[in-house]
């Protein structure tokens, strides 16, 4: 755990603002790392290359109804001093029951995609290595990194991935010279013919879902306990979510200045190297280069950020069931719980890499992926309007509106996943 420094402390430092930001900015940055993987991205790329910048907006408005239900998971937690979680089991069991089996079957299913992710990016910047190998050799890596349990190490790691993205992403975007002015006009809320799929697609990929949860241990052990602490988690989250809104709208400016004319759609990590080379010879080898470099900090960062959120939930669940009255270990990241899920995230999944996926065990999983968010968000309207919160600490209006957004955008996600099926 880090050392800690008070909420007044951390307001009278002295410096410009900017140094202020650098000395809050840590789990949001690890939601924005964690949050946007190759899916994300290749989505907004899609995105670009269908209707140029048209559904910005779309990114906007999947960054904010992520923030409302972060914000609410970290002032629970800061309010409260125990997880959402164990609010959430005291209101009904079937929460942890659920989530609990959820994060087993999405364990072994996020671990093998991730796998194949890394495996495909590692191939795109070094054709010799084989997708196989390089999966195994990443995974392996990554393993070794969360095994070590330290939370500022990993902060710092997360943080260091944040800005190689930055600075890829960003700089790959900013290659092509896009027209701000179309930008700005794409803030602008409208959904193009057959735009409605990439619009629900854009606003409910932006973030992670069940790891969402983790936000509020991360607060904890970076020492940020109380709720003297939340307006600097606010701030925490803008920047972290901040960071999010400008990945995702960097891939959008890639896909509309490079695909959008020719018509091309890169329907996974399998065609990066396919995109990769004309972008090379169209914006230079540099801009090769920071494409292929981003896309990998943003898949290897899910790994570590979301294997890590993961563990998290399942270390937690597993303390509740087992009727212990903490949530965590003080070395939460060290317990048998929290390892043993890193295991069966990275070594159980490496079989998909050789066989062909259980069609059943898809299926389920889909399921109850489409299903998560609306029973987390409908929890957190529940959890946040309950007595077991200080009432100056409950929702309002504003935030109760947004959540019910949200519900509707992910029940309409749900419906739509589960019809095509």
């Amino acid at each position: 755990m880090q050392t800690k420094t008070s909420p007044d402390q951390l307001g009278q430092l002295q410096g410009s603002r900017l140094r202020r930001i650098v000395n809050v900015a840590g789990p949001g940055l690890i939601v924005a790392a964690a949050g946007v993987g190759a899916g994300d991205l290749i989505a907004s790329l899609n995105s670009g290359a269908s209707y140029g910048l048209a559904l910005a907006w779309a990114v906007v408005v999947g960054c904010f109804i992520k923030f409302i239900v972060t914000e609410c998971i970290g002032r629970w937690s800061l309010a409260t001093g125990i997880s959402p979680l164990r609010g959430f089991h005291k209101l009904n069991k079937a929460f942890t029951t659920y989530f609990g089996i959820y994060s087993v079957i999405l364990g072994f299913f996020y671990g093998a995609a991730i796998a194949g992710a890394l495996g495909l990016t590692i191939n795109a910047m070094f054709p010799s290595v084989d997708v196989k190998l390089g999966a195994i050799v990443a995974v392996l890596v990554g393993m070794g990194i969360l095994w070590i349990g330290k939370y500022a190490s990993f902060e710092k790691i997360m943080a260091f991935f944040v800005a190689v993205m930055f600075i890829s992403i960003v700089g790959a975007a900013v290659l092509t010279r896009p027209d701000m002015s179309i930008l700005a006009g794409g803030l602008t809320p409208r959904v193009p013919d057959g735009g409605t799929f990439y619009v629900l697609g854009i606003m409910g990929g932006v973030g992670m879902s069940i790891g969402l949860l983790s936000y509020g241990y991360w607060l904890r052990d970076r020492g940020w306990t109380g709720p003297g602490w939340i307006g600097s988690m606010r701030l925490d989250l803008v920047i972290g979510y901040g960071m999010t809104f400008i990945f995702m709208l960097a891939m959008m400016i890639v896909g509309a200045a490079f695909l959008q004319n020719g018509g091309t759609e890169v329907s996974g990590l399998s065609d990066l190297k396919q995109l990769a080379q004309p972008f090379g010879e169209q914006f230079g080898e540099p801009a090769k280069w920071l494409l292929l470099i981003g896309m990998f900090s943003a898949v290897f960062s899910s790994l570590i950020g979301g294997y890590n959120a993961l563990a998290n939930v399942f270390n937690d669940i597993v303390n509740i069931f087992r009727g212990t009255t903490h949530e965590r270990d003080e070395n939460a990241a060290r317990s048998i719980p929290f390892r043993a899920y890193i295991v069966w995230m990275c070594i159980p999944p490496l079989s998909m890499l050789f066989l062909d996926k259980p069609v059943t065990l898809v299926l389920i999983y889909a399921a109850m992926g489409a299903l998560l968010m609306p029973v987390l968000i409908g929890g957190l309207l529940w959890l946040m309007n309950s007595k077991g919160l200080d009432k100056k600490h409950r929702n309002g209006i504003a935030m109760n509106t947004s959540l019910v957004l949200g519900l509707v955008m992910f029940v309409s996600l749900a419906v739509n996943e589960l019809g095509s099926l």
